[in-house]
């Protein structure tokens, strides 16, 4: 959200400074402000992690739940902890995307072996089989668009219920300096 009310985003690709923070963080409260009591609870109470925000989704407590894998619901509906109703999307102007990282230790006996191991992991066949629903659903680092054919065939199949359709742009996370920022404020203003 703090991405999508600034349209000049420079300032949140830096190290969070107090004008800066108050800058960029304006308008998130604002629109925080009145959604919070549009919120379960009237925005005075808050899950306490995925899975039970999951859960309240499952038993019709609350009507939308946020993930960070965009194919949580699918695996969910998969798993039968979620009904086929269940759908994805994400918005059209993008999403914070991140991907897994593999690191290869400094001091580790087995570099070249490690990696090998590590570009396994980035094969358009090792990506295929972790965004498939049935073994992870975890969708690929991949630019598909840059694949062959032959290699674009394998993510091609029909998205199953709950999947998303079609992925937004990803947009690069903040500078890690605003995260306590953020959640310092954001305690302040409607967790304490």
């Amino acid at each position: 959200m703090l991405l999508d009310v600034n349209a000049n985003r420079d300032a949140l690709y830096k190290p969070v400074t107090p004008d800066a923070f108050a800058k960029a963080t304006a308008p998130l409260w604002a629109a925080l402000d009145q959604m919070h009591p549009h919120l379960w609870r009237g925005g005075k109470q808050f899950p306490n992690n995925a899975e039970a925000i999951r859960q309240m989704l499952a038993d019709g407590e609350v009507a939308l739940a946020l993930t960070f894998n965009p194919n949580d619901a699918a695996n969910e509906i998969a798993a039968k902890r979620l009904p086929a109703s269940v759908t994805s999307y994400q918005f059209s102007s993008g999403t914070i995307g991140n991907t897994h990282f593999v690191a290869i230790p400094v001091n580790a006996t087995a570099k070249e072996g490690a990696q090998v191991f590590a570009n396994f992991l980035l094969s358009a066949e090792a990506q295929a089989r972790k965004a498939d629903i049935a073994v992870w659903g975890d969708p690929t680092v991949l630019a598909l668009d840059k694949l062959s054919a032959t290699e674009r065939a394998a993510f091609a199949a029909k998205p199953l219920p709950g999947q998303v359709e079609k992925p937004a742009p990803a947009i690069p996370e903040p500078h890690g300096s605003w995260v306590d920022a953020l959640e310092k404020e954001w305690t302040k203003r409607y967790a304490g």
